[in-house]
């Protein structure tokens, strides 16, 4: 409804004789903004890992919840693949429901969820903490974003879940003792954010291996892919970020032609450009003089390219945007830099220990 109102707005399209006002419009987009709705343009369901979650409980359960419908896109997304489900839909703000026969009650779910079943799929909203005080929002939750709690409620009251979430999900490590699978979902969800999203699935015990494709390519396990995690400890060496007198840079950022982050002369970084701010690109200080440079950003490299390998690049988080290969652009952590700088440094310092 939100983007049918848009376009009628934005062409000038009209009802009858008269235009939507930039009032009423304004009306629309604030409560999508303090909802943190939005609505899915693909289809994500039709997947071979959805269907085997499915078969856990089909054959007990075929009632679902749908607790923030909006406009019953899932339902219809669903039925559009022959899953006759009985649901029972509900949304804080009902949006007029896509699907005839389907309609929505207005509850608070996330404070009186429905008990109607034990399975419930879902797109919850979206909302961080962070952009809801930037947004003057109210936000009385503790969780850093609004889908966290949902998630949380739903997983209270139900066996199952599959939700549409955030791919930085994957990185976060909540609640993945119930998490059953994820497929990351790389191409654009959503009409209005450029947010990566993923679909991840949840079951009472979370037992299958925690599968994880992206798209239709299967990557591996949860468990597999992150037991490539850099972690060796606490750090060798007292590495100073954004430092003018740093000799190493770092890009942290994919760009939107391909996965571009790497290990360069810090001199390639203009002091001006220095600043704690800057999350894109850093110059790092703090390589010991008697350590070959060139040799040891090569080194740097290399090991950032295989671990992007083995990773899959599933323990990097998912940046705003699609690659021009139609994977998602990633974000290098200051954590894992400075891991892969330790890396390499013992290594090569316990290489030159030989001669």
């Amino acid at each position: 409804l939100f983007e049918l109102m848009f376009e009628v707005y934005r062409n000038k399209v009209h009802f009858g004789e008269e235009y939507i006002s930039d009032a009423d419009l304004n009306i629309f987009m604030n409560n999508k903004r303090v909802f943190g709705q939005y609505y899915t343009t693909h289809n994500p369901f039709d997947h071979i890992l959805f269907k085997e979650w499915v078969e856990l409980f089909i054959s007990d359960i075929n009632t679902v919840i749908e607790p923030f419908a909006g406009s019953n896109n899932i339902p219809y997304l669903l039925q559009s693949i022959g899953y006759n489900f009985t649901w029972k839909c509900y949304d804080i703000e009902p949006g007029t429901s896509v699907v005839n026969e389907l309609n929505i009650e207005k509850r608070d779910t996330i404070n009186n969820f429905p008990n109607d079943s034990t399975v419930s799929i879902t797109n919850p909203p979206y909302l961080g903490k962070s952009s809801a005080r930037r947004r003057k929002i109210d936000y009385p939750w503790q969780e850093d974003d609004l889908y966290k709690v949902c998630l949380s409620v739903m997983l209270e009251n139900c066996d199952y879940v599959a939700a549409i979430i955030p791919e930085s999900f994957i990185t976060s490590h909540f609640h993945f003792e119930r998490l059953w699978g994820i497929i990351s979902l790389p191409y654009k969800m959503f009409d209005d954010t450029e947010c990566p999203v993923c679909l991840a699935m949840f079951s009472p015990n979370g037992k299958n291996g925690k599968k994880i494709f992206s798209g239709n390519d299967f990557l591996g396990t949860i468990e597999k892919l992150t037991n490539h995690q850099l972690m060796i400890g606490k750090s060798y060496n007292n590495w100073r970020f954004n430092d003018k007198r740093g000799t190493i840079g770092v890009k942290t950022v994919d760009s939107q032609n391909c996965a571009d982050c790497h290990f360069f002369d810090g001199n390639e970084i203009n002091d001006d450009d220095v600043k704690d701010t800057n999350r894109a690109f850093s110059k790092i200080y703090g390589l010991p003089f008697d350590i070959d440079k060139d040799l040891f950003i090569k080194k740097c490299n290399d090991v950032l390219n295989d671990y992007r390998a083995k990773t899959k690049d599933v323990t990097m988080t998912s940046f705003k945007g699609l690659r021009k290969d139609g994977k998602y652009r990633r974000r290098l952590d200051f954590a894992t830099v400075r891991h892969i700088l330790d890396f390499v440094l013992i290594d090569m310092e316990n290489y030159q220990k030989l001669f």
